[in-house]
């Protein structure tokens, strides 16, 4: 694969910073080498493609008020490649599934930890090919959290919503890689009391394969 060697190292390292910088703060050694090996594995089905996915991304960010961090793994399927064109770009739909972890900014220790997971259907707005390819993600999906209530904040249940708008570039010698920013948005839609919600702001990093 032409581009092995690199997307390993970004794949590892982007997954490799978001646990290991909560690790070190972190009081038993255990837990620096469970994250570890957890960021080696997904850096690996990332790699080898093991999910015969179409396209891999890592995002890493922080919730609006800066309370929590989270790091982000999503694997995207094509739904639909040709749903519309206009002014030449092209409209399209994938399915996303996501693994992320949250961690208060203020606890390092796994009681301010929240895993989630989500299945999200995507639309996605893509400009002409060329040297930056201007592209536009919009969503809405379920989620489900680990816990319902974290560091202070309660989010009234294990099940929520999501929404995602997101922008960027493409770039590379096929437009393979995408590089953009992401607003996402979780909430219960008062399924259950409180329907507090939290927004979170990513930096994303995208491979096509």
């Amino acid at each position: 694969m032409k581009y092995s060697l690199r997307k390993i190292m970004v794949l590892t390292v982007a997954l490799f910073i978001f646990p290991a910088s909560n690790a070190l703060a972190a009081t038993k050694f255990e837990s620096f080498l469970w994250k570890s090996a957890a960021a080696a594995s997904l850096s690996l089905l990332a790699l080898t493609n093991a999910a015969k996915a179409d396209g891999v991304t890592v995002e890493l960010g922080e919730d609006g008020d800066g309370d929590f961090r989270v790091g982000r793994l999503g694997l995207q399927w094509d739904w639909n490649e040709n749903l519309y064109e206009l002014s030449g770009w092209k409209l399209s739909s994938y399915w996303q599934l996501e693994f992320a972890k949250w961690q208060s900014n203020s606890n390092p220790t796994q009681e301010a930890a929240n895993v989630t997971a989500g299945i999200i259907p995507m639309f996605h707005f893509l400009g002409k090919p060329g040297f930056m390819q201007p592209y536009v993600d919009v969503g809405v999906g379920i989620t489900l959290f680990t816990d319902s209530k974290l560091a202070g904040h309660e989010f009234g249940s294990n099940f929520q919503f999501t929404d995602i708008l997101g922008a960027g570039f493409n770039v590379g010698a096929r437009n393979q890689w995408g590089i953009g920013y992401k607003f996402q948005h979780y909430s219960n839609g008062s399924v259950r009391p409180p329907n507090s919600g939290i927004n979170f702001h990513q930096l994303t990093l995208t491979y096509h394969y």
